[in-house]
C-alpha cells in the first residue's frame, strides 16, 4: 500500500480524517476492522486460523490508501483511529482492484476513466453519531478531486443470502437506477443472481426504498445509479449490488450529501449497517 500519498487533512475539535502514514497505524486500523467488521458480520471468523489477516485488512498496493478518522480524547489527549474506508484508484484491468475479484468492469474500463473504489466502511461503535461518516466522505471527496477520478464505485451489502427477500428494493433500483448499458456493471457468473423484476407499476416504493442499505440511499440521493444483478457473498452473509456515483455528470457537488436534513439522517445510519439486523 501506499503511505507516501497525501490530501489536506479535515480537522474538527476531536476528530482529525486523513490517510494513514506508517505501518503502526495500519496495523491499528487493521484491528479495528477485525473487531468491529469482520466479527460483527460473521462471529465465528474469531475462531478461524489467519482470519485476522483476511483480505479485509491487508494493504492491496501501491494504489491503495486507507482513509482513517482519528479521535483524540479531550481528558487523555490520547489519539485512536476509530473510523475508516480503504481506497483504491485504477484505470483498467490491469491495475489491481479487489471488486473485480466480484464484478465485471470490462465495459467501463474501456473508457479508460480514474476510478475510486471504496471498500465497506468501519466505525468503532461509540463513535456511529454520523459524525465520523460524513467527515470521511468530505476526505473520499478531497481524495477524488486530487486524482481526478471521474467514478466512485462500491458494493452495497444487504443481509442475509436470500436475494428474493430483496425483490421489491431490486425491481426499484432496476426501473429507476440503472446504470446505462454502455458502462454496465454485472456480477460474476459464478456468484450471481438477476430477479425477475416486478413491473414498475407493481413496485411498492415505501417497501423497497426500506429494503435499501442506508448509504445506499444516501448515494442515490446525489446521483449514484445500480449495475445489474446481486452478488452472492457467502463470505459474509450477504448479498450485493454495484453502485457507481459519476462525478462528471454530478460535479463531485455533495453539498446535499451532508447538509440536506434528510439525506444526512440516513448517512449518519449508514455506519449502523455494519452490524447484522435480524
Amino acid at each position: 500500500m501506499a503511505f507516501d500519498e497525501f490530501i489536506t487533512p479535515i480537522v474538527t475539535d476531536n476528530y482529525t480524517v486523513r490517510l494513514l502514514e506508517n505501518e503502526k497505524e495500519l496495523r491499528e486500523y487493521q484491528d479495528l476492522r477485525y473487531k468491529h467488521l469482520i466479527l460483527e458480520f460473521k462471529p465465528e471468523k474469531a475462531k478461524t486460523a489467519g482470519a485476522y489477516d483476511t483480505d479485509y485488512n491487508i494493504g492491496y498496493d501501491k494504489n491503495t490508501v486507507q482513509l482513517c478518522a482519528f479521535y483524540a480524547d479531550p481528558e487523555t489527549g490520547k489519539t485512536q483511529i476509530v473510523g475508516g474506508y480503504i481506497l483504491m484508484r485504477y484505470k483498467n484491468e490491469d491495475d489491481f482492484c479487489k471488486i473485480t475479484l466480484k464484478y465485471d468492469l470490462s465495459k467501463l474500463f474501456k473508457y479508460k476513466f480514474g476510478i475510486c473504489e471504496i471498500t465497506r466502511a468501519v466505525v468503532h461503535p461509540d463513535h456511529r453519531n454520523g459524525f465520523v461518516t460524513r467527515l470521511l466522505w468530505d476526505g473520499i471527496k478531497s481524495y477524488v478531486i486530487k486524482y481526478k477520478l471521474r467514478f466512485i464505485v462500491a458494493t452495497m451489502s444487504f443481509i442475509g443470502l436470500d436475494p428474493l427477500k430483496y425483490t421489491q428494493a431490486a425491481s426499484y433500483l432496476h426501473h429507476n437506477y440503472r446504470m446505462s448499458e454502455e458502462i454496465m456493471v454485472t456480477p460474476i457468473e459464478s456468484h450471481a443472481y438477476y430477479h425477475k423484476y416486478l413491473n414498475k407499476e407493481d413496485v411498492n416504493r415505501k417497501e423497497a426504498v426500506s429494503q435499501l442499505p442506508p448509504l445506499l440511499k444516501g448515494l442515490l440521493m446525489v446521483g449514484a445509479q445500480t449495475g445489474d444483478g446481486f452478488y452472492i457473498d457467502h463470505d459474509l452473509g450477504v448479498v450485493e449490488t454495484f453502485a457507481i456515483l459519476d462525478n462528471a455528470v454530478n460535479n463531485f457537488d455533495l453539498t446535499n450529501f451532508g447538509e440536506k436534513k434528510a439525506l444526512s439522517e440516513m448517512i449518519s445510519s449508514a455506519e449502523q449497517f455494519n452490524k447484522p439486523r435480524t
